[in-house]
């Protein structure tokens, strides 16, 4: 068996102590963090971003 790890950065995104948006990739951060900080005030609007070990296994066949 052969297993794969790649680091997976989702994100979060806030108003106030509210969460908009949950578990976004990076294309969808970027996306909504673009349009959506311009219509708040910076200082009410954040983000958190969480780094996870994503595991792939792949498996192969066994030689008996």
């Amino acid at each position: 068996m052969k297993t794969t790890n790649q680091s997976m950065k989702t994100y979060h995104i806030y108003l106030q102590d509210k969460c908009l948006f949950k578990d976004l990739n990076q294309d969808e951060f970027d996306v909504i963090w673009g349009r959506i900080y311009k219509s708040y005030f910076t200082e009410d609007i954040t983000y958190t971003s969480i780094d996870e070990l994503e595991k792939d296994h792949i498996l192969s066949e066994s030689s008996y």
